[in-house]
């Protein structure tokens, strides 16, 4: 049996658009339970060439926008296309973004938006960051090798860098936390040790 996994994107000007992502073929009976089923091999192929066509397709709405210049007079127009290799959880991916020139100053643009210093997302990173927080960084890097299909971004000295960069992150919030206030106090106390003395004081000797 064979089946297509196919991407339909619905919404504004995106009904009937479709893209086949995927073909898997398997036995029709279960002679040999190991073919029950999606492989874990078969599902990161799966779940890596989802994200590619979503990116993809995230890449080529965000490109129609248009930036404005600094010098506030100028049209903004496409001057050339650059690629942007991002690692993500369930992959790595290229987003093709244009940048842009002004008309008037001829300034070079960015897009809008994004930020153009980005390698990684930040749900990967802060897996990378949780994951090494519990093992060593060679460790949590070929768990996510065996169970995801990163295929960047799980080098053991970058899981160094990224979780480093994320444990310095959460310190300078909670620097900048504004202070809370205080908790309520506790209304049942223990005897103190003067007032356990004065009850257990002697009866007098007769």
């Amino acid at each position: 049996m064979a089946w297509i996994l196919r991407l339909v994107k619905t919404g504004a000007e995106g009904d009937g658009q479709s893209t086949d992502v995927m073909e898997i073929n398997k036995p029709d009976d279960l002679g040999d339970i190991g073919t029950l089923g999606l492989s874990l091999a078969e599902a990161k192929l799966l779940l890596a060439g989802v994200q590619r066509e979503i990116v993809a397709t995230q890449a080529r709405a965000h490109a129609v926008r248009r930036p404005d210049c600094r010098c506030g007079g100028g049209v903004c127009h496409v001057k050339d296309y650059r690629d942007h290799a991002i690692a993500t959880l369930f992959g790595q991916v290229t987003v093709r973004l244009p940048r842009f020139r002004c008309a008037a100053c001829s300034a070079i643009e960015v897009g809008v938006d994004w930020p153009s210093h980005c390698r990684s997302t930040p749900e990967l990173d802060q897996l990378q960051a949780h994951l090494a927080a519990l093992m060593t960084y060679r460790t949590a890097a070929d768990v996510l090798e065996q169970m995801f299909p990163v295929a960047a971004g799980n080098d053991k000295e970058t899981m160094r860098r990224r979780t480093l960069r994320a444990g310095a992150a959460l310190r300078d919030h909670a620097a900048n936390a504004p202070e809370t206030a205080a908790a309520a106090a506790i209304t049942e106390k223990t005897p103190t040790t003067s007032t356990a003395t004065r009850s257990c004081t002697r009866a007098p000797t007769r």
